[in-house]
């Protein structure tokens, strides 16, 4: 599976930062487009409509003047007060009586809030209204008591779950979020109450900063004010984004260094641990042993791996990236933090002034540990499971890498045993008398070399896997006839999870050709099934052919039938982004309309010598020649010869019926050409007739397939006088 990246794009966490701090606190606000008239409002939280008794449809794309709260009771020097907030963009509380949908009135206490985006304009209004007590008035209580139902703890709750889970903002249209500086003229006219109308002033009028009670009512600090706009992810100077190029580049070293690791490790632990030229060499210090020099790089490479675990993002539950330092921290201690300080451990500097053998011993097995870390790069390595060619190399890499850890465990029982044997007839005792270099026990430097040692050991390990063995290097201890059994059970259970598999793997190596010869194995049963004679069958044939190596045999309309149609509107708008930039007939459509006719388009490809339209056929639709060349005939004779960017079929808004072909279209070499029905095209511009003028006065044929004749002949059948003969009627044909 491929990086989980998150939800890294631009949001508007505006709207997010209010809801989560005023629904915490139990507020009860409506939120207004400063930028239109009247400052319709756009969005009101569920306290609000529990206060007034209005619901939310009710509400949107009303005043925020609240004129449908207004009543007897209302007083109109209040109303101009909060009219006047609202004309200056300037923070004012207003204490007003308002009237609920039942007719019941309450005292309030309105907060208008103007709220800026990056550059200093006033986008939006925040009006919040809490109640005012007025003494000896049960009913107020009352009232107030109903507006806080139990349901405020939920409320209380500003964690990411709880929000997405009960936040009304899922209800907003994004639309409502797109402001410009338009006038709309077909806005929701004010009630007969208001006392004004509140017309947006200019923008640069509109720069009145926030005050600091503004961030106070927001139980925000005055550094972290949300804005209205679109915000990317808030990232700390020395945070590493987990799909960043430099961690992608930093993994596959890490990578390379634990492969290194899980070959070397074990090796050293067990071959060279215990060899005298080895101790030597580490008595000498680093200078004398290069494999040293590198261990302790790789030591220090997992150790600034460390730091920047520490520094690097992550997705959480939520498909949130998670940038905080702290959240990071707390996230890596809990995960993989132990596994990778345990490998990180330098055990080479502990070698160093301890000689004896228990001391070395002990050190090689805590070296092992480091190999913990290939857990976490199997999770990793996930990713790329759904490529067979790479999943057989990795098979076949883990296959060798068992070998030889059991190359060495096997060298390191015949090594442990060899001193206490009373008869020597363990596999070093045996390789030595085979090879002639036997072991002499008051030499320690004689017997077999390491190399010698430990190409017979993995030659064993190998032949146990694969085999039963040949015998040649065979077990003769009970420590030795065990291991040998775990061996073997351990390579029958390689050969089933492993070697099982590989003929799946390299079938789906193969599955793009086999699909392929089953769908061309198809066509030819079709031919030979109905006979198709052979100028036909060829054209067939190299129409699939011509039709794979473009498509590669994937269905572009299967593809797109399992996504939204949101998504599938915009892939189609890429697909045919330029046709639709190209053709003077697009230019004047809006976003929507030609996301419309994207939608409804089809692109299909001839090779050389197809016909795309015989003589006589009925022209159901527009095509646009996107690449190739085309060529159009008359009783055999060329009329003209179309290349990118020409259009041809005829003029569909002109006649009420689709007409009758005049001559043949071929294609000269291979070509690709975007069709749209005529149906489809008509029923777009009834959705969108303000660009309907704009698109037939632009639309210019290259050529004009429409018969005359055939235009003439259906005039005639429809507008004549005296019914034409039917070919059922006896007195036609003479009977």
């Amino acid at each position: 599976m491929p990086v989980r990246r998150g939800h890294v794009a631009p949001q508007n966490t505006f709207l997010g930062v209010i809801i989560r701090k005023f629904e915490g606190q139990n507020k009860k606000f409506i939120i207004a487009n400063a930028r239109v008239q009247n400052c319709a409002i756009i969005y009101c939280n569920d306290g609000f409509c529990e206060m007034t008794g209005f619901s939310r449809p009710d509400v949107m794309q009303k005043p925020c003047t609240c004129d449908f709260l207004h009543g007897q009771s209302t007083s109109r020097h209040a109303v101009a007060q909060v009219a006047q907030a609202l004309l200056g963009s300037e923070e004012r509380k207003v204490e007003i009586t308002y009237h609920r949908k039942d007719g019941s009135n309450f005292l309030c206490n309105t907060h208008i809030i103007p709220v800026k985006n990056e550059e200093g304009v006033v986008m939006m209004f925040i009006l919040n209204f809490d109640y005012i007590l007025e003494e000896g008035s049960s009913d107020s209580l009352e009232k107030l008591n109903h507006a806080s139902p139990s349901k405020s703890s939920l409320l209380g709750s500003t964690s990411d779950s709880n929000l997405n889970k009960y936040s009304t903002i899922n209800k907003i249209p994004l639309i409502t979020l797109n402001f410009s500086e338009v006038n709309n003229e077909k806005k929701c006219p004010s009630p007969p109450s208001s006392e004004k109308t509140i017309i947006a002033p200019k923008v640069k009028d509109r720069t009145h900063n926030v005050t600091d009670k503004v961030t106070q009512v927001l139980s925000l600090g005055a550094d972290v004010l949300p804005e209205y706009k679109l915000q990317t992810p808030r990232i700390d100077k020395w945070t590493i984004l987990h799909y960043s190029p430099f961690k992608a580049v930093w993994d596959w070293l890490i990578l390379l260094l634990v492969i290194y690791t899980a070959i070397f490790t074990p090796y050293s632990a067990a071959f060279l641990l215990n060899d005298i030229e080895e101790r030597i060499r580490r008595e000498c210090g680093y200078s004398c042993s290069p494999l040293n020099v590198v261990d302790l790089m790789v030591d220090i490479m997992f150790i600034v791996d460390i730091l920047i675990n520490f520094r690097t993002t992550y997705v959480n539950a939520n498909e949130e990236v998670v940038s905080h330092p702290a959240k990071i921290a707390i996230h890596y201690f809990k995960g993989w933090f132990l596994i990778d300080m345990v490998a990180a451990i330098p055990f080479d500097l502990l070698i160093f002034g301890s000689g004896s053998d228990e001391t070395t011993t002990l050190i090689g097995l805590l070296k092992t540990a480091r190999l913990l870390r290939l857990v976490r790069v199997a999770r990793k390595l996930d990713r790329y499971s759904e490529y067979g060619a790479a999943v057989l190399m990795l098979l076949m890499c883990i296959f060798a890498l068992i070998a030889h850890w059991l190359a060495c465990i096997w060298y390191a029982i015949g090594n442990v045993e060899k001193p206490y044997l009373e008869h020597k007839i363990g596999w070093l005792d045996n390789l030595g008398v085979s090879i002639g270099k036997k072991y002499n026990y008051s030499d320690p430097n004689s017997g077999p070399s390491i190399k010698d040692k430990y190409v017979t050991a993995l030659y064993f390990t190998f032949s146990s896997l694969t085999s039963v063995g040949f015998g040649n290097v065979s077990p003769n201890t009970n420590s030795e006839k065990i291991f040998s059994i775990c061996v073997m059970l351990i390579g029958s259970l390689m050969y089933a999870s492993i070697f099982g598999n590989v003929s799946a793997i390299i079938q789906r190596l193969y599955s793009g050709t086999a699909r392929y010869h089953l769908q061309m194995l198809r066509v030819k049963e079709f031919i030979r099934f109905h006979q198709i004679p052979n100028p036909l069958r060829q054209r067939l044939e190299e129409y699939f052919q011509h039709a794979w190596t473009y498509t590669n045999g994937i269905d572009m309309n299967m593809v797109l039938k399992g996504f939204p149609e949101c998504l599938q509107a915009d892939i189609c708008l890429h697909l045919n982004k330029s046709l639709l930039q190209g053709c003077k007939a697009f230019r004047g459509a809006t976003k929507g309309c030609l996301r419309a006719l994207a939608m409804r388009f089809k692109t299909t490809h001839a090779p050389p010598g197809d016909t795309l339209v015989h003589c006589g056929d009925v022209l159901t639709a527009l095509y646009f020649v996107s690449r190739g060349s085309i060529e159009i005939l008359k009783d055999d004779i060329v009329m003209a010869i179309l290349g990118k960017n020409d259009i041809f079929g005829e003029m569909i808004h002109i006649y009420p019926k689709p007409g009758k072909s005049c001559a043949d279209v071929r294609a000269l070499s291979y070509c690709d050409l975007h069709t749209i029905q005529r149906e489809e095209i008509l029923e777009v511009l009834d959705m969108y007739p303000e660009f309907a003028d704009h698109f037939f006065n632009n639309l210019e044929l290259t050529f004009d397939l429409r018969d005359e004749n055939s235009k003439v002949i259906k005039l005639s059948l429809h507008y004549s006088p005296t019914p034409l003969a039917s070919p059922y009627c006896s007195n036609c044909w003479g009977i």
